[in-house]
C-alpha cells in the first residue's frame, strides 16, 4: 500500500512548482486550521463571509485519515500535500464547495478501523481513496498555481469544475460501500467500473481537446516551426560537439540558469555574429539544451525569414509562439477556444489582439524561454524594432515576483539595427569562439578525402588544418601561416561548410590540388566562396546544366515562399511548344545539388531552399541574375502555364495522371506577386520581357476572365499606374479588373463562389481535385508513392479557401479536410462543451449570440472580441502599399583592400529572330507561337460547338464570350460611340460597347477612339 500512496504522490509532485514543493511538504493540519480561522476572521471583518464552515467535513475526516495511516514510514510527508489550497479569495465559493463534498465523502477514523478489522486485505482502500484526492488537488494545483488563472477563470472555469463530479460521486459511492462493509469482491468490482470509467471520461475529453486545438490551429494558422528545427538537429548530429562553447559562456550562463532568481542577472540576451557565422544552428542547440530543463519550463521559438511573408512579421511570429506555448501548457486552451470561437473562426490578424494574447500567454506560464533568431531578416527596419521593443517591454516591466519567469534570447547580424539592443547583455560569435569548432568539422570532412580520393592520412589533416585557418584567420603552423592574415573569413561555418563541399567535389587528386593552390589568392571573402561555386557551374561542359542551374537559382532567388519539389519538378517539366507538361520526358533526373552544387539545399520535407539568404543577395548583385527581370519571367512563366489547354474545362483524368497540375497551386496563388514585384517600382527597360508578358496576359484574361457581376470598380491609382505599360493592349481594361479582383480574392477570409470570381479558377481547381482525390482513394499506397506523390506531393486533400494556408498545404485524409471545412463554413461556436452547438457551430454571428441568448442566457457575458469578415471588410484603413522588394545589403565578411574579381559572365546566348504569329480569324499578332495557338482555340473549329448570337450572324466558343457580345445589342446597357454636335454634324465611329468603361478605354487608348475624342472637341462650329 505504501508504494501505492507514494506513486501518486510522485505523481502530485511533477505538477508543483519548486516553491510549492517546499511549502506544502512542511504544511500541517494545525497550520491548515489557523489559516482558515485567520481567512474567517478576516472575512468577518470585511463583512464577506464566505460560509467556512463548509470545509469542516474535509478538515475532519482528513485528520482522521491521516491517523489511520500514520503507522507507514513518511506519513508526514504524505500529508503535507493534501493541504495545499489556502486563502485564494478568488472562486473560494466553488471550492469550498468541492472540499465540502470531499470530506462528506471521506470516511471516519471508526470507519477505517472497523475496516482493516474485516479484512487487512481492504487496507488498499486507503490508496484509491487518497488518489481520488490526490487527483481533484493535481487538478486544481495545475489550475491555480497558473500567474493569470485569475483572468482565465471566468472562460475557463466552468469546464474544469465539471471534470470534479464524477470522482466526487465516485468517492460518495465507495463511501456507501464502507458503510455497508463491503466484501473484498465487491470492492474489486467498483474499482474496476470506475477505472473503466476513468479511461471512458479521458478519452471524451482528449478527444474534445484535439477538436479545441483543430480549431484554435485554424484560427491561428501558424508556421510550422517544428520541421526547421528538426532539419537544424540534423545538421548538429553528426557534429555532436560543435556549439557548445557558448553553454560554457559566462555572460550565456547567467542567462541560462533556470535555478536563479536573482533580479540583478539578465533577462534578455542578445547574440549576435557576421553572416554565416553559424547562429541559426547555435541558437537550435540551446533551443534543445532549454527543452531538458527539470522542471519543465516552456520553451517557443522563431526562425525569421526574409521575404517570406509568413516568417518575417510580428503578426507571424506571435501566431506561432502563441500555438507552441498553448502545446505545451494545456491548461489555456479552454481560454483560446473562448476567443476562437468569438472570433467565428477568422484567422487572427488584428495586431493588438494578438499582442494581447501572447502578453497573457507568457506571463502565464510558470517559466518561459523565448528564442528569436534572425531578426535581420524581418519584413523591414521597422518590423523588427517593433519586435525588440515590444519583449523589452514586456520582460523589463514583469512586476518583482515574476521578474524571473520569461528569458529572451535575440539573435541577429551586427548591423544599423544594434541600437535596438542598446544596453542588453551581449555575445559576439566571432573567430575566437567557432575556432575549435571548425576545427573538429575540418578534420571530420577531411576524412571523407581520405577514403574518396585515397590521399594519407597525414595529406587530409594538413588539408584539414588550411581550411580552418582560412575560416579562423588563426595561424596553426609556420607552414601556413603566410595565409592567416590574407585569408580571413573571421569564424565562418557557412564559409567552411562551402568550401568543404567543393574540396569533397573533387574527382581526381589533380584537381583537389589545383583547389588548394588558389588557396591565398580569391578565398578571402564568402563572396568569393560563392563566385568560386558559380564559376564551377557556369564551366559545367555541358550547356543545358549550365542553363538549367541558373533557371533553378533564378526561380528560387524569386520564390514567394519556399518551393516543393514536386513544383520544381512541374515548373521543369511544361513545354509550351507542345502546350503540356511532359512530366516523363522533362523533369530532373539529377539530384539539384549536381545542377546547382552547394547552393542548394532540399530539405527532408521536400522543400528546396537557397543554402543562406546570403547566397540569394550574392546572386542578385553579381550580375548572374536580374532580380526584377526574374519576377517578371516567374509571372510570365505562372500565367503561361495556367494558359495551357490542360486549364479549360472539362478536367480529363490523363491529365491528372500525366502530373499537369503539380504547380497550379503557386501559379494561382503568385502570378499576381510576381506581377507586382516586377512592375513595382515602375519597369526599368525590359521591352522585350514586357512584350512577353503583355501578350500573355491577354490570352489569360481572354481564356479565364469569368464574368463576374461587377458594378462601377473603383480601381487604386497604384494599381492603373502599376499597370499602365499594358494600356495598349485590347482587354487592357479586364486586364486591370483581373489584376485588382484578384488581389483583393486573395486576401479575403471567407469563401468566394465560383460565380463571383473575377477569373474561372475556382472552378478548374475543384475539378482537378475532384480527379485527384479519386484516385488517391482509390489507389493502394505502393501506386500512390509511384505514380502521384512525385507530381503532387503527399498530402493531396486540400481547402479550397485561396487565402488559408491548407490551400497549398493539404492533409493526408479526407476526413482531416472536412473538420477543417467545417470551421470555415459554420465557424461560431458555442463554448459550452456539452451543448450541440459546440460541435457544428453557427454560419454567423448573429446566429450565435441568438443561440446564447435563448439557450445559454446565464453565461451571457460581454467579451472582447477578434474582428469578424464583415468588421475586416469594412474596415476603413487601406491596404498597405508593396513595397519595392530591396535587396539587403550584407556586411562584408572580413575587412578587405582588395576588390574580389568580377564574376566570369554568363555564355552569350545567340540572339533570336523575331517572329510574327498572325490571326487569320481577327487578324491579331503574337510574338509567341504558344499563345497564338492558345488564341486560336477561343475561335474554335468546324467541329466545335459554337454560341451563336441571338441577335447577328456572330458565333463565339464560349458562352461568356457570347453574353458580354450580346450586352452590345441591348439598349438599355449597351453605349454607343458618337453622337451629334451643336452645327448637326454626327461624330464618332458609331461602334456599340457593352459598358461605359469600355467605351471611356476605347476613347483614351485607341487610335480610332482618339481621332473620335478630336472630333467631338473640335467640331460645333465653336
Amino acid at each position: 500500500m505504501n508504494s501505492s500512496l507514494m506513486k501518486q504522490l510522485e505523481k502530485f509532485k511533477q505538477v508543483l512548482t519548486r516553491r510549492n514543493i517546499s511549502n506544502f511538504a512542511t504544511t500541517r493540519l494545525v497550520h491548515l486550521k489557523q489559516s482558515t480561522i485567520n481567512l474567517q476572521g478576516k472575512q468577518k471583518a470585511e463583512r464577506r463571509q464566505k460560509g467556512l464552515k463548509r470545509i469542516k467535513p474535509f478538515l475532519d475526516n482528513s485528520g482522521h485519515f491521516m491517523e489511520a495511516i500514520k503507522t507507514l514510514p513518511d506519513s508526514k510527508e504524505l500529508m503535507g500535500f493534501i493541504w495545499e489550497t489556502d486563502h485564494r479569495e478568488e472562486a473560494f465559493r466553488d471550492l469550498l464547495d468541492i472540499y465540502g463534498q470531499v470530506g462528506r465523502s471521506l470516511p471516519s477514523l471508526s470507519m477505517f478501523q472497523e475496516l482493516f478489522s474485516i479484512d487487512p486485505e481492504l487496507t488498499r482502500t486507503i490508496s484509491t481513496t487518497y488518489h481520488d484526492v490526490i487527483q481533484i488537488n493535481t487538478w486544481l494545483m495545475i489550475y491555480f498555481q497558473q500567474h493569470l488563472w485569475g483572468e482565465l477563470f471566468t472562460t475557463t472555469w466552468r469546464r474544469h469544475k465539471a471534470r470534479f463530479q464524477s470522482i466526487i460521486d465516485r468517492m460518495q459511492s465507495r463511501f456507501e460501500l464502507i458503510k455497508r462493509r463491503a466484501t473484498v469482491a465487491q470492492f474489486e468490482a467498483f474499482d474496476n467500473a470506475a477505472s473503466l470509467e476513468d479511461e471512458e471520461g479521458s478519452a471524451a475529453s482528449e478527444s474534445e481537446n484535439l477538436t479545441r486545438s483543430q480549431a484554435v490551429y485554424a484560427w491561428l494558422k501558424p508556421v510550422d516551426m517544428e520541421s526547421e528545427q528538426d532539419h537544424l538537429v540534423r545538421i548538429r548530429r553528426d557534429f555532436p560537439d560543435t556549439c557548445r562553447w557558448v553553454l560554457r559562456d559566462g555572460t550565456f550562463q547567467e542567462w541560462f540558469d533556470p535555478l536563479s532568481s536573482r533580479t540583478s542577472l539578465p533577462k534578455l540576451l542578445w547574440l549576435n555574429g557576421k553572416p554565416g557565422a553559424g547562429k541559426t544552428v547555435l541558437a537550435s542547440l540551446v533551443i534543445e539544451e532549454a527543452k531538458q530543463i527539470q522542471p519543465a519550463c516552456t520553451v517557443v521559438f522563431f526562425y525569421f525569414k526574409h521575404r517570406d511573408k509568413e516568417r518575417n512579421t510580428f503578426l507571424s511570429m506571435a501566431r506561432s509562439l502563441l500555438m507552441q506555448v498553448l502545446r505545451q501548457n494545456r491548461h489555456a486552451l479552454d481560454y483560446f477556444y473562448s476567443k476562437c470561437c468569438n472570433s467565428g473562426g477568422v484567422p487572427l490578424t488584428s495586431l493588438a489582439a494578438v499582442k494581447e494574447l501572447l502578453e497573457l500567454a507568457l506571463k502565464n506560464c510558470n517559466s518561459v524561454y523565448i528564442v528569436l533568431d534572425g531578426l535581420d531578416e524581418c519584413h523591414n527596419r521597422k518590423e523588427r524594432g517593433d519586435i525588440v521593443s515590444w519583449f523589452r517591454e514586456l520582460i523589463e516591466n514583469l512586476s518583482p515576483d515574476i521578474s524571473d519567469q520569461i528569458r529572451c534570447l535575440f539573435i541577429s547580424q551586427i548591423d544599423s539595427a544594434r541600437k535596438d539592443f542598446r544596453d542588453l547583455a551581449t555575445i559576439v560569435m566571432d573567430a575566437g569562439n567557432n575556432k575549435a569548432d571548425i576545427e573538429v568539422f575540418s578534420q571530420l570532412q577531411s576524412r571523407g578525402l581520405v577514403e574518396e580520393l585515397r590521399i594519407s592520412n597525414e595529406q587530409a589533416s594538413e588539408i584539414a588544418s588550411r581550411v580552418s585557418i582560412l575560416a579562423n584567420g588563426t595561424s596553426a603552423s609556420s607552414n601556413i601561416g603566410q595565409y592567416a592574415n590574407a585569408t580571413c573569413a573571421e569564424g565562418m561555418f557557412l564559409f567552411a561548410r562551402l568550401f568543404w563541399v567543393n574540396l569533397r567535389g573533387q574527382s581526381s587528386i589533380d584537381s583537389l590540388e589545383h583547389e588548394l593552390r588558389s588557396f591565398p589568392t580569391d578565398l578571402d571573402k564568402l563572396d568569393e566562396m560563392y563566385a568560386r561555386i558559380m564559376r564551377t557551374i557556369m564551366e559545367k561542359p555541358v550547356r543545358a546544366q549550365r542553363e538549367e542551374a541558373l533557371m533553378l537559382l533564378g526561380w528560387l532567388v524569386s520564390s514567394k515562399r519556399s518551393l516543393k519539389m514536386h513544383e520544381v519538378q512541374t515548373m521543369k517539366s511544361i513545354d509550351l511548344n507542345r502546350r503540356s507538361v511532359q512530366y516523363s520526358r522533362r523533369h530532373f533526373r539529377v539530384h539539384l545539388h549536381d545542377l546547382c552544387e552547394s547552393l542548394v539545399d532540399v530539405r527532408a520535407n521536400k522543400t528546396v531552399e537557397l543554402v543562406h539568404m546570403t547566397a540569394r543577395t550574392y546572386l542578385a548583385n553579381s550580375g548572374y541574375l536580374d532580380v526584377l527581370a526574374q519576377e517578371l519571367r516567374m509571372a510570365t512563366l505562372c500565367v503561361d502555364y495556367l494558359n495551357l489547354p490542360s486549364f479549360r474545362l472539362p478536367i480529363s483524368e490523363q491529365a491528372v495522371l500525366d502530373g499537369e497540375y503539380g504547380f497550379m497551386e503557386y501559379a494561382v496563388s503568385y502570378w499576381i506577386r510576381h506581377l507586382e514585384a516586377g512592375l513595382t517600382p515602375p519597369p526599368a527597360l525590359q521591352d522585350q520581357l514586357h512584350r512577353e508578358l503583355a501578350e500573355s496576359l491577354e490570352l489569360f484574361v481572354d481564356q479565364h476572365w469569368n464574368e463576374p457581376p461587377i458594378n462601377n470598380i473603383a480601381v487604386p491609382k497604384r494599381t492603373r499606374d502599376m499597370l499602365q505599360i499594358f494600356v495598349e493592349c485590347q482587354n487592357y481594361l479586364d486586364i486591370e479588373n483581373a489584376v485588382f479582383l484578384t488581389d483583393k480574392e486573395m486576401k479575403h477570409f471567407g469563401d468566394v463562389e465560383p460565380e463571383q470570381s473575377a477569373l474561372d479558377f475556382p472552378r478548374i481547381i475543384s475539378a482537378v481535385r475532384r480527379q485527384l482525390e479519386s484516385f488517391a482513394r482509390n489507389y493502394s499506397q505502393e501506386r500512390l508513392a509511384e505514380d502521384l506523390e512525385p507530381k503532387y506531393g503527399i498530402n493531396l486533400f486540400k481547402c479550397s479557401r485561396f487565402s488559408c494556408k491548407y490551400f497549398t498545404e493539404g492533409f493526408s485524409t479526407p476526413e482531416e479536410r472536412e473538420k477543417h471545412i467545417e470551421r470555415h463554413e459554420r465557424p461560431h461556436r458555442c463554448t459550452d462543451e456539452h451543448c450541440r452547438g459546440s460541435k457544428i457551430g453557427f454560419p454567423t454571428k448573429a446566429q450565435l449570440d441568438k443561440h446564447l441568448r435563448e439557450t445559454h442566457p446565464e453565461g451571457l457575458e460581454r467579451q472582447n472580441t477578434f474582428p469578424t469578415d464583415e468588421e475586416i471588410e469594412e474596415s476603413p484603413a487601406p491596404p498597405p502599399d508593396l513595397q519595392p522588394d530591396t535587396i539587403p545589403s550584407v556586411p562584408d565578411p572580413i575587412s578587405s583592400s582588395r576588390h574580389p574579381r568580377p564574376p566570369k559572365p554568363p555564355p552569350t546566348k545567340r540572339p533570336r529572330i523575331k517572329v510574327s504569329y498572325t490571326c487569320d480569324h481577327c487578324e491579331k499578332n503574337f510574338g509567341k507561337k504558344f499563345n497564338w495557338e492558345s488564341h486560336l482555340a477561343t475561335h474554335g473549329g468546324p467541329s466545335s460547338e459554337r454560341h451563336a448570337c441571338a441577335h447577328c450572324e456572330k458565333t463565339f466558343l464560349r458562352p461568356s464570350d457570347m453574353r458580354r457580345h450580346e450586352k452590345k445589342h441591348n439598349p438599355d446597357s449597351a453605349v454607343t460611340c458618337g453622337g451629334i454636335l451643336p452645327d448637326g454634324r454626327r461624330w464618332g465611329c458609331g461602334e456599340r460597347f457593352a459598358r461605359l468603361d469600355v467605351l471611356r478605354t476605347h476613347h483614351n487608348t485607341s487610335v480610332q477612339g482618339r481621332k473620335c475624342v478630336a472630333e467631338r472637341d473640335g467640331g460645333g462650329g465653336g
